[in-house]
């Protein structure tokens, strides 16, 4: 007859886990996101100033790929952060008003394009304060956002793709709006997702129905 085993509490999870960002700076997903704000201006000044759209290209896609890197490196080996979460969906912002600059200075698309993009982007950053001030945490990043984002991002970057040719790639533009509508789609869910889960913090509303305890 087997001896029942007395029951073992889990095991807390490491810090610098997803559930238990860590408080340190200087991580390495932490250096790969500082180096991918520095890219920024670079991509905003080839692009814009001696107007290389190649270069300036090969310089966003850079930095845009190593949002997926540091994300993975951070989970991979534990390295989680509280500044990393907070810096890597402002990067990501970041970079693609920078695209969006890029393409209203040098008419890549129509304007009303770039206005939704960038309206949506900044009534989310509007309401960080807002939250921090109600102490109401931040909503994780939704797989609709994370869609939205990348949509968002290789549409933007397809339009300046089609401009590296004289006179433009008149298909890499067709690429780029059927990357850039879907991705718009699922910025927008997203941001809906993202209202319906805080609204009711905001309001002192618990997810229960009940009053929210401080």
């Amino acid at each position: 007859m087997a001896v029942p085993t007395p029951h073992q509490p889990p095991t807390p999870e490491a810090r610098g886990s997803q559930r238990v960002p860590s408080d340190a700076i200087l991580t390495a997903p932490n250096l790969i996101t500082f180096l991918r704000l520095a890219l920024i201006p670079v991509f905003v000044w080839l692009a814009i100033g001696p107007e290389q759209i190649g270069a300036a290209v090969a310089v966003g896609f850079v930095a845009g790929a190593s949002d997926f890197v540091d994300g993975k490196v951070a989970r991979r080996f534990n390295q989680v952060s509280k500044l990393g979460i907070a810096l890597d969906p402002l990067s990501d912002r970041l970079l693609i008003a920078a695209a969006a600059a890029i393409i209203i200075v040098q008419d890549y698309a129509p304007l009303w394009v770039v206005i939704v993009v960038l309206a949506r982007d900044a009534l989310l950053l509007a309401t960080v304060p807002l939250l921090s001030a109600r102490g109401v945490p931040r909503p994780a990043v939704s797989w609709f956002g994370k869609a939205g984002t990348f949509g968002i991002m290789w549409g933007f970057g397809l339009f300046l793709c089609a401009h590296i040719a004289v006179p433009p790639a008149r298909w890499v533009q067709i690429l780029a709006w059927l990357s850039l509508v879907p991705g718009l789609i699922f910025a927008y869910v997203a941001a809906g997702g993202y209202a319906r889960s805080t609204l009711p913090a905001l309001r002192g509303i618990s997810a229960d129905g009940g009053p929210r305890v401080q």
